[in-house]
């Protein structure tokens, strides 16, 4: 398997990216190095032959989160969802094994702390154009974290242990951007209704009117994600992303993320662009009539004229509890974030018999004073 481990030229520590300088920092000598420097670090990589197929692990048990070096799994209701056939090569840093599934394409040791990329999975098809370099630091998304699990009641304990939180961890996610345009076409009759009272009648009109309204918009990078192991609502309700920092993909990076390749086509995965675009237009235009349409016909027909497959970051957290998984995910680029988690019923009802303890005896003294002569 073709792998690249970025090293720090001056003592050979692995070198990962640090969203919060924009800049790869060796955490061992210090060293700091910008973009131009180390994207000629990457020009050469070695070659891992090492390589052959396990059976997947177990479920995880409740209250933990996905072990860095295995990419994060969205579970359905029904619980934890089994993992596909895992590679297992050696890490190039210091020898020990590492797992990865068919679309992983950068992966932590979990030994040493390095970050090797599996080149063979992003080239081709599978190499992105451009990708959008994490800005929020992992100490970002713990913060975030603890602030949402704050605001919820009743959090099981397992959401709020420190060993859980430490494993948010940075993904990029493989992402589809469509461009195009819609049209929109939209007629009806518009009824307004007018009363009024004279003496003792009262008077009412009704004005019909025919309505049209027609438009067109235009869409640059419209994004759906192109992995199934990632929510699609989860993914929409972290945008949007600033499009204008994408930078010309380099495996650099990667470093210090785990990363994916997709498994959902730019094809499989238009008509979600494509239904975003038709409520756009429908949208604006509805809001130009002040009324509902009786009659109501529309002709909504958009085109796609550039699909770009990119990557972008997300910090991510999976905390299960009794067999279901219960998502984290904070936009690694604005910080925008989703999150829930479940109640302990445990704690409702030891919270709720407390009050009651404390509550019921001062309620009881409290009518007995009012109620004594």
């Amino acid at each position: 398997m073709d792998t690249t481990v970025l090293k720090c030229p001056g003592c050979g520590s692995p070198l990962p990216y640090d969203a919060a300088i924009k800049k790869w920092k060796c955490e061992s000598c210090g060293s700091v190095y910008d973009a131009i420097q180390v994207m000629q670090m990457t020009q050469d990589s070695d070659k891992d032959t090492d390589t052959q197929k396990m059976p997947s692990p177990p479920p995880p048990p409740n209250g933990t989160g996905y072990t860095p070096g295995t990419p994060p799994i969205i579970s359905d209701d029904a619980g934890y969802q089994p993992q596909p056939e895992l590679d297992v090569y050696r890490c190039k840093n210091c020898g020990a094994e590492m797992v990865s599934d068919e679309n992983t394409a950068a992966t932590f040791c979990v030994y040493c702390g390095s970050t090797s990329i599996l080149k063979s999975r992003l080239e081709g098809e599978f190499r992105p154009s451009r990708v959008i370099p994490f800005s929020k630091t992992k100490q970002d998304a713990i913060n975030a974290f603890k602030n949402l699990m704050h605001k919820e009641n009743f959090v099981p304990n397992d959401f709020t242990k420190e060993s859980n939180i430490e494993k948010i961890t940075g993904v990029y996610i493989p992402f589809w951007l469509y461009s195009g345009s819609v049209q929109g076409h939209v007629t009806g009759k518009l009824h307004k209704v007018t009363s009024w009272m004279s003496g003792n009648y009262k008077y009412t009109k009704t004005d019909v009117y025919d309505v049209a309204r027609a438009g067109s918009v235009s869409f640059e990078g419209i994004p759906a994600d192109g992995s199934k192991k990632f929510d699609d609502d989860t993914m929409d309700s972290i945008e949007p992303f600033n499009l204008k920092e994408l930078v010309p993909f380099n495996y650099a990076y990667l470093s210090n993320f785990l990363a994916e390749k997709y498994d959902v086509t730019a094809e499989e995965d238009q008509e979600r662009a494509a239904g975003r675009m038709r409520n756009t237009i429908v949208s604006h235009i509805d809001g130009t009539i002040s009324g509902a349409l009786v009659g109501r016909q529309q002709n909504v027909k958009e085109q796609i004229s550039k699909v770009e497959y990119v990557l972008l970051p997300v910090w991510m957290l999976n905390t299960f509890w009794k067999g279901k998984a219960y998502p984290f995910a904070m936009n690694g680029q604005t910080g925008k974030l989703v999150g829930s988690a479940p109640v302990d019923r445990g704690k409702w009802w030891r919270a709720f018999l407390l009050t009651s303890a404390i509550c019921v005896p001062i309620i009881y003294l409290i009518v007995k004073f009012l109620t004594e002569p």
